[in-house]
C-alpha cells in the first residue's frame, strides 16, 4: 500500500468518524433533550453552537466525499469492472447515501436551521406573535424530520 492511500484512508476514516458522530450526537442526544426543555433554552444554544458546528461539518463532508472519490478511482482504475462485485454495490451505496446526507445536511437542513435562528434572535426579550409562533413550530418540525433523515443517511453510509 502506497503512502498516498494510507493517507487517503486516514482522512477519510477521521473525517468520517467526526461527521457521523457529530451527527449522531446531534439527533440522538442533544436535540431530542433540547426540545424537551423548549425554546427559550433550545434556540439560544442551537444559535451558539450551530456557526462552529455547520463550517466543520461542511469541511469534513468535502473532506469525506474527496478522499472516497479519490480511493475510488485508485480503485476502479477502469470503468469496466464498475459494480460487478458486492463490494463495488457497496462502496457505491455508501457514496449515494454520503451524497445524500450532504444536500440534506447543507442545502435543507442548515438553511432551515439559518432561517429558525434569524427567527429566535428577532424573538429575543418578547413573546412570539401567533404567525411568529407557528413558523417557530414549522421550522423546529422541519429540523427534526432533516436531521433524521440526515442521520438515516449517515448511518446508511
Amino acid at each position: 500500500m502506497d503512502t498516498l492511500t494510507i493517507v487517503l484512508r486516514v482522512l477519510h476514516i477521521i473525517f468520517g468518524i467526526f461527521r457521523a458522530g457529530t451527527t449522531f450526537f446531534s439527533a440522538l442526544i442533544l436535540e431530542p433533550r433540547l426540545r424537551r426543555m423548549g425554546p427559550n433554552f433550545q434556540n439560544p444554544v442551537m444559535n451558539t453552537l450551530m456557526p462552529v458546528i455547520t463550517p466543520l461539518m461542511m469541511l469534513s463532508s468535502l473532506i469525506v466525499i474527496g478522499t472516497g472519490i479519490a480511493m475510488t478511482f485508485m480503485l476502479w482504475s477502469s470503468l469496466d469492472t464498475f459494480l460487478t462485485s458486492t463490494s463495488d454495490w457497496i462502496l457505491f451505496i455508501g457514496f449515494v447515501s454520503t451524497i445524500g446526507a450532504a444536500v440534506v445536511g447543507f442545502g435543507l437542513l442548515a438553511p432551515t436551521g439559518m432561517n429558525l435562528g434569524k427567527l429566535s434572535k428577532k424573538l429575543e426579550g418578547r413573546n412570539p406573535s401567533l404567525d411568529e409562533a407557528s413558523q417557530l413550530t414549522r421550522l423546529t418540525a422541519r429540523i427534526e424530520t432533516l436531521s433524521r433523515l440526515n442521520f438515516l443517511l449517515i448511518l446508511l453510509s
